[in-house]
């Protein structure tokens, strides 16, 4: 493998770039961020990277990204998001969190049973006659051509079936043996629609993706929503027919589940993820030197007020960089959930850092 020794330069371009409401540098980098987020899955990164190198592409044709109030193609207003998803659902925006929720007490379904009469899914001919040429031609505006893109599917398995029957009756579904098995074929028939809308995002955007990132919360601040033996059983399987298709297209398989997981981070990789986009209250020092040959798993930089001295950024940078090395090199998350916003200097440094100490 080729090494690049660290160039100032890199560092000194005059060119700045803004990623998830940071501004930041925009690097002279040896490699493409693409090139050295591939490099990293294979435990041979360039520079420690970074979901500032990652773009999650949501578009606004597909119902379900306004609905769920994520739209990376189109800047729409609070009033502009919420709204119905693919299945007809009706979902809420709320600001304050910056995503929707269903609101409860009148579900589509009662029963698990109920869905083959109820639930209409879109049909390919229905998936195509979206917008996707507006989306195409979106893209060719927000999608930076050197990074890392990844489509979104934003409601899952579980989620999905949240949004069908309610929080309660969905949990209920999953460990009662009278709907398990409707369950099962919802399931399934959610992993073969997942499949139609993969290869119509690759038909309209080709090799400009690189990944599909699927949302499904498992867990809560304090632990787990379902046990580790419901999910094996009643999601992996479904979940392991969309990682099967992604990676049979080329490409990577990523899921983002909130909570207090770590019991079940061999299910993501019993799913077939390469990637997890988790939270920071996951204990890192036991999980990743346990399954981060396996996993590249997201983390959450410490790091001081912004207005603390630059001696105190650039620390806290070379400290998060030698214990992320130490690791193996998941992620830099974003300031999403770190304490405080991540820096200017901070930034640099952690890009510096890890320069340096990669290409030795």
């Amino acid at each position: 493998m080729a090494t690049y020794d660290l160039h100032e330069k890199e560092l000194q371009t005059g060119k700045t770039r803004v990623v998830f409401g940071c501004e930041m540098t925009d690097y002279d980098t040896p490699i493409i961020p693409r090139e050295n987020l591939l490099l990293s899955l294979k435990g041979k990164p360039v520079w420690l990277p970074s979901t500032f190198d990652i773009g999650y592409l949501y578009p606004r044709c597909v119902p379900d990204d306004p609905a769920k109030g994520n739209v990376s193609d189109a800047k729409l207003s609070a009033e502009e998001l919420g709204g119905t998803d693919m299945f007809g659902i009706e979902w809420e925006y709320v600001p304050q969190v910056g995503g929707s929720t269903t609101r409860p007490g009148n579900p589509l379904l009662d029963d698990a049973s109920e869905w083959k009469e109820k639930v209409v899914f879109p049909t390919k001919e229905v998936i195509d006659l979206w917008d996707w040429e507006g989306a195409r031609e979106s893209a060719k505006v927000v999608m930076r051509e050197k990074d890392f893109w990844e489509v979104v599917i934003c409601t899952g398995f579980f989620e999905r079936l949240i949004s069908f029957m309610d929080f309660e009756n969905a949990s209920i579904a999953m460990i009662d043996d009278d709907q398990q098995d409707d369950v099962k074929e919802l399931f399934d028939k959610l992993a073969d629609l997942y499949i139609v809308l993969i290869d119509k995002y690759l038909d309209v955007f080709g090799d400009k993706i690189d990944g599909v990132c699927l949302h499904d919360d498992w867990g809560h601040q304090q632990g787990l929503l379902l046990s580790e033996n419901t999910l094996r059983e009643m999601v992996v399987p479904y979940m392991k027919k969309v990682t099967d298709h992604i990676h049979a297209k080329g490409i990577i398989a990523e899921c983002h589940s909130c909570g207090k997981v770590d019991p079940l981070i061999p299910l993501y990789i019993e799913a077939g993820f390469e990637m997890l986009e988790c939270q920071y209250i996951l204990d890192f020092d036991t999980l990743v030197p346990k399954y981060g040959d396996r996993l590249l798993m997201h983390t959450s930089p410490e790091v001081p007020a912004p207005d603390a001295p630059e001696e105190e950024q650039i620390k806290a940078a070379r400290a998060y960089v030698d214990k992320m090395l130490a690791y193996g090199n998941p992620f830099l998350m974003d300031n999403y959930y770190s304490p405080y916003p991540l820096t200017w200097v901070f930034n640099d440094e952690v890009y510096r850092c890890s320069r340096e100490c990669l290409s030795r």
